[in-house]
């Protein structure tokens, strides 16, 4: 087998436990990683802010990947700032049509750009949200986004629908029909829709990270366990699917290990990385 050196994974759902939580048994694992000079990067549609707790308890001073991809940051200073890598938003022209498509339909709308979470309704959905992340986010109107992101002149980094499932699924069709060429949408569960700029995506993060440590894919191994990981678990030189995961993810993948409450990421990296 090809000897591996950057190890990429998910994060809800595949690296951590129930309680949404790095078990000692996978930061142990990650440990001994760290000491064999092995990056470990997360992969996640999070936003930055909800991953570098991970990152700091994990030890690693590599890049994350959020938003599915459509930004990076590179690995902490020693003041604990971290630069950008890669940032693609969504553009504005299409960000402000979908706002006025959203504006009345009911559902719950929240975006996001770096550390920035704005969300139009404080509801069980980003309550739910907050729960996951530990994040909090700011209250604003739908008018506010529109100013906010044409002051920027771009949309933001990630797009979070959320909503009982029969607004949903209705609501995704209509979605596709009119702004498929300029926007990827996607099912994350049931009741969540994701949105990102065209053509990002967990896969093309692994383009960006190849050039960053100036090693070829084939050399990446990727754990996942959702629609989104399916382009990294594919295109990455190994990709390792966790038992939880959805079939589509596990087709694409070379394994399935356990599932992520079982410790299912630590066991194929002691597998393959501590004989």
């Amino acid at each position: 087998m090809t000897e591996f050196k950057i190890v990429c994974s998910d994060v809800d759902g595949t690296l951590l436990n129930s309680k949404r939580e790095l078990s000692e048994t996978t930061i142990r694992s990650v440990e001994l990683l760290n000491k064999k000079n092995i990056p470990f990067v997360l992969v996640s549609a999070r936003m930055p802010k909800a991953m570098r707790p991970l990152q700091i308890t994990l030890e690693s001073h590599h890049p994350i990947v959020c938003y599915n991809g459509a930004y990076i940051e590179s690995e902490l200073k020693v003041d604990g700032s971290a630069v950008e890598l890669f940032s693609n938003p969504i553009d504005i022209e299409p960000f402000l049509a979908l706002l006025k498509f959203m504006d009345g339909t009911g559902v719950h709308f929240g975006t996001y750009y770096k550390d920035e979470w704005y969300v139009n309704k404080d509801d069980y959905w980003a309550r739910r949200e907050q729960n996951n992340t530990k994040i909090n986010p700011k209250l604003v109107d739908m008018e506010f986004m529109k100013h906010h992101f044409e002051a920027k002149n771009h949309g933001p980094h990630k797009i979070m629908i959320m909503g009982d499932f029969e607004k949903i699924e209705p609501l995704e069709s209509e979605l596709r029909h009119r702004f498929d060429d300029d926007i990827d949408i996607y099912r994350s569960k049931d009741t969540y829709l994701e949105l990102n700029a065209k053509a990002v995506s967990k896969s093309t993060s692994l383009d960006v990270l190849s050039e960053y440590f100036n090693h070829p894919i084939s050399e990446f191994m990727a754990f996942g366990d959702n629609y989104n990981d399916i382009s990294m678990l594919r295109k990455a030189g190994y990709g390792v699917a966790v038992r939880n995961a959805r079939n589509e993810a596990k087709i694409v993948s070379q394994e399935i290990t356990d599932a992520n409450i079982d410790d299912g990421v630590a066991k194929i990296i002691d597998k393959y990385f501590h004989l």
